[in-house]
């Protein structure tokens, strides 16, 4: 897959095994992403994709296994689109696969949780 698109994003970053951000150079996301073991999160992409105006754009890179956050809420609707791979995630208590091309949209306030059981390449768009 070709991730020259992340180098338009505001911030990069490497999520470490107890699910905290690290940030890195945008110029380095090929070599996390390469190194293949932690999760590489871009911010700021909502400029790139403009589809329905979102408020922001996440893009997540994650090897299978690889650490993420703790479950969490968003105070706003988020649809999570995957691009790549396959995503399993946490919500609300139930284990969800989301295949390449397809996507959910998690409900503002709703406890969620990535769980990386396979390689994936993730949108996180929130609306408002």
């Amino acid at each position: 897959m070709n991730f020259d698109f992340l180098k338009k994003g505001k911030v990069a970053m490497i999520i470490d095994d107890q699910g905290r951000d690290h940030v890195i150079d945008l110029l380095s996301v090929d070599y996390y992403i390469a190194e293949n073991k932690n999760t590489v999160k871009v911010e700021g992409l909502e400029n790139y994709f403009t589809e329905h105006l979102p408020n922001s754009v996440h893009c997540y890179v994650s090897p299978a296994g690889a650490a993420s956050f703790n479950e969490h809420t968003d105070p706003v609707d988020v649809k999570i689109v995957c691009v790549d791979g396959t995503k399993t995630m946490e919500v609300n208590g139930e284990e969800i696969e989301i295949p390449a091309g397809k996507s959910i949209t998690i409900p503002a306030n709703t406890p969620h949780r990535a769980t990386n059981k396979y390689r994936s390449t993730m949108l996180s768009v929130g609306y408002e």
